[in-house]
């Protein structure tokens, strides 16, 4: 058995007792969500002391800070030396710039526009793609299934809606774009009125979506170990197969979510700078 397997078997086999290790002084329930809400301490394994986070951080915000740090540190120490034969792991990530630009950015923005953009998709992709993958290592969290995390990333890509639209467009044409031309003035407000309402639809479910898809593997995966506590240690057999189904899916989710948040934040961006019925 290759190391990489062993190493990887091992600590998904000991998750269940990291997880409930203190099941006996409180009901499952109860450890259960212990291990997705947010905290001030980090507990690694039961026989590691238990980390205690600095006064008013949590630990949803030091996941944040973690990934800054590991994002700005990989491309620093990558493209520290410019060489003209780039190495694997340089074609690896321009690998992801590209594809967030010919393959989000660009197509909707174009490439005039899309240029001035790139920078601030690719690190939002990037920023929102490491978070996740954090949240999948064992006694790490997903600071991406916290409400609030989501909330104010929406509500950032909701703010860039408003400035950079109004700065486009103006603000006369920017609430314009709400009301439907050629149509008659009845079925023109109850459009108009639709459009504002989804103005601020599209920021919740730019939160809702990530956050949703985000707590509920996590919780699908703790509540497959549960069982093992809940009903029979010999109920192993059927949950931990499906509990590693549920997370080798998590994988695919927290790609998908980052690509999804990406996407959607493009698309709104795009439009509410974009006069209605110009290309």
């Amino acid at each position: 058995m290759k190391p990489r397997t062993s190493v990887f078997l091992i600590l998904f086999l000991a998750a269940p007792r990291v997880l409930f290790a203190q099941a006996h002084e409180s009901s499952i329930s109860d450890a259960l969500f212990s291990h997705i809400e947010n905290g001030r301490t980090i507990e690694l394994f039961p026989f590691l002391p238990v980390i205690n986070l600095p006064a008013g951080m949590t630990v949803h915000q030091f996941m944040l800070i973690l990934s800054v740090v590991l994002i700005y540190t990989v491309y620093a120490i990558v493209f520290r030396t410019p060489t003209v034969r780039p190495r694997k792991t340089a074609i690896a990530l321009e690998s992801v710039l590209l594809f967030v630009r010919d393959d989000i950015v660009y197509p909707i923005m174009g490439p005039e526009r899309g240029r001035r953009w790139l920078s601030f998709f690719s690190t939002l992709f990037l920023f929102l793609l490491v978070v996740n993958f954090l949240g999948l290592i064992p006694a790490f969290k997903t600071a991406t299934g916290n409400i609030n995390v989501t909330s104010a990333m929406a509500l950032m890509v909701f703010a860039l809606m408003i400035v950079v639209g109004i700065r486009e467009i103006g603000i006369g044409r920017f609430f314009r774009n709400f009301y439907p031309e050629d149509t008659a003035l009845p079925i023109g407000l109850f459009v108009a009125l639709l459009e504002f309402l989804g103005f601020f639809i599209k920021a919740i479910v730019l939160s809702l979506r990530i956050f949703a898809n985000m707590f509920a593997g996590h919780l699908a995966i703790l509540s497959f170990i549960a069982l093992i506590f809940v009903l029979s240690p010999f109920f192993a057999v059927v949950s931990i197969p499906f509990a590693l189904f549920t997370y080798l899916l998590e994988v695919l989710v927290a790609l998908i979510q980052a690509l999804v948040f990406t996407l959607l934040s493009c698309i709104f961006i795009a439009q509410a700078s974009s006069v209605h019925g110009e290309e």
